[in-house]
């Protein structure tokens, strides 16, 4: 017990005399969990795994999130197809096949469907209001089932248009000043599910919605990440006073506080707006009048269900934009191929259309191997189970936290030879869609995990995927990609670690991106004026 207090005192970085008495109660709620931990004979049968230190478990192999996705590859390729760490009394079990996955996130599901603990992040940060950090209840079910209805495939076509134009400022804004791609890729992707979910544009990068909508994406990137609080490692120690982990409940209300009055300001300026009759259509209008409350769903928990959708929809396609630069940065072999196939599909008269996607193969495969490469955070999707259960002789314990583990999937060198090397080329004869590869039978068929798996599959699969389509395709016919040089004639190597927090975002790199022709760059404008010109009458 010493370890974990000391631990616990580091967090805090204060003294425990002054609530010895609260202090007493939470390290005996702790001991006794502890002991119940190793009492429970079914624990001898859990799956293999690295060892870890006593009572801590395999906290010093997560802490730090640029090292997980190796250390997960390597636990994948020496413990088999099911891996197990814990941290204090808190089971981890990291599905490394797609068999695994297949077996117990797809054919499971029921019980295979929930999140994990989060005394944090879901219950006082988010305030029990956030879809994506929910438990699996009906809840959850009764939300969920709103989200399908807008991102459906059907209703994801109906979003084309706006994925059109704000790929045609993209490629506009790319244009005229192409070092700011980052943001450019940010702009587009928080302007198109802005406009779908609330109807709303975000024109440019420094735009004050632009400026709210990041900061509640940065404060959930930094409260979800594993590791970020201690009480979310180890939800025992929510029983101490919070003074020893750094007043952790305060922190927690103030994200609340702010990412509440975000979405709740968005929310009500769009009832008004529906009410006096100047909403344009989108997600949030049809939910405000199909009257949510009659479904139990009151105004903050309908302004986090709009909210979320912009949360899921904006960074994550942003970072894979970005991240496409990166590996294009390092394969020129890949821009040159993909080059000569849109020149002979879609040539130098026109941009890439929607109806060139089937004749574009190399293109579909570069975003396929894109999510297999750099999935869309560093971890894993996380999953909780809510029975105990066993999978091929191995006990797993109800409420461990369950993680799709993509990195080992997908870094596998038996299926991906050279697995970190950008290769499209592994994907050139794959024709199915990502949604439709979801949905087989043989998991190791399926192209790629970054979408997840189960019931808590990525809603927006669609829309995700006509946007990685459009902004692919028209990058790579409008613009050359190459390292920057520097002042000594040197290529200046791009830093391939990624920002702090969850998800994969690449660190802001340089890299020159130069229009190929005056005909390109004419195309551009021409285009992106029209397009605005018809959005404006």
């Amino acid at each position: 017990m010493a370890s974990l207090l000391s631990t616990v005192m580091e967090f805090g970085k204060v003294s425990v005399t002054t609530h010895m008495p609260q202090t007493a109660i939470g390290m005996l709620l702790v001991f006794t969990l502890t002991i119940w931990y190793f009492t429970d004979a079914r624990r001898r049968k859990l799956p293999p795994g690295p060892p870890g230190i006593p009572l801590l478990g395999n906290f010093s192999d997560m802490a730090d999130s640029e090292k997980v996705r190796s250390k997960v590859v390597e636990w994948a390729q020496k413990y088999g197809d099911v891996v197990y760490t814990k941290i204090a009394e808190v089971d981890y079990i990291w599905l490394s096949s797609p068999t695994a996955v297949k077996d117990l996130m797809d054919k499971k599901s029921a019980i295979y469907s929930s999140r994990p603990k989060m005394p944090f992040a879901m219950d006082v940060a988010s305030g029990g209001k956030r879809q994506l950090l929910m438990p699996y209840n009906n809840e959850w079910r009764n939300i969920r089932k709103y989200s399908h209805q807008l991102l459906n495939l059907n209703a994801s076509k109906a979003y084309q248009p706006i994925q059109d134009y704000e790929s045609l400022q993209m490629m506009y804004d790319m244009l005229k000043v192409p070092a700011e791609f980052y943001k450019h890729n940010q702009r587009y992707s928080a302007s198109v599910i802005m406009t779908v979910a609330y109807g709303i544009r975000v024109p440019t990068f420094d735009s004050p919605i632009a400026a709210r909508i990041y900061k509640v994406l940065d404060n959930l990137t930094e409260m979800s990440a594993p590791g970020a609080q201690a009480v979310d490692s180890m939800p025992s120690l929510r029983y101490l006073p919070q003074f020893l982990l750094g007043n952790w409940r305060d922190k927690g209300r103030r994200y609340f506080e702010h990412d509440s009055d975000v979405y709740l300001t968005m929310w009500n300026d769009l009832k008004k707006r529906v009410d006096e009759g100047t909403s344009k259509p989108c997600f949030c209008r049809d939910f405000y009048l199909s009257d949510p409350a009659k479904n139990g769903i009151d105004d903050l928990a309908a302004a986090y269900t709009c909210g979320g959708l912009v949360e899921a929809g904006s960074e994550t396609t942003a970072s894979s934009l970005n991240n496409l630069i990166l590996a294009m940065c390092q394969n020129p072999d890949v821009v040159k191929k993909a080059q000569e196939e849109l020149d002979r599909v879609v040539g130098n008269t026109r941009m890439p259309t929607w109806d060139d996607e089937s004749n574009l193969p190399y293109i579909r495969a570069i975003i396929k191997e894109l999510l297999r490469w750099r999935p869309v955070n560093k971890f894993g999707m996380f999953h909780a189970n809510t029975e105990d259960d066993w999978y091929k002789g191995n006990f797993i314990p109800k409420d461990s936290v369950v993680i799709l583990s993509w990195w080992a999937i997908h870094y596998d060198p038996k299926r991906y030879p050279e697995p970190e090397k950008f290769k499209p080329e592994r994907y050139l004869n794959y024709k199915l869609s990502a949604a439709d590869a979801i949905n087989l039978k043989d998991p190791l068929d399926r192209d790629h995990f970054s979408y997840g798996a189960g019931r808590r599959v990525c809603p927006g699969v669609h829309v995700a995927e006509r946007s990685l389509y459009i902004n692919v395709a028209r990058f790579l016919w409008g613009f050359n990609i190459s390292k920057k040089r520097g002042t000594d004639g040197k290529f200046i190597e791009p830093d391939e670690r990624m920002v702090r927090g969850l998800l994969s975002v690449p660190n802001p790199f340089e890299c020159d991106i130069q229009v190929r022709s005056t005909k390109h760059s004419d195309l551009i404008v021409n285009e992106f004026q029209v397009a605005e010109s018809n959005q404006q009458a």
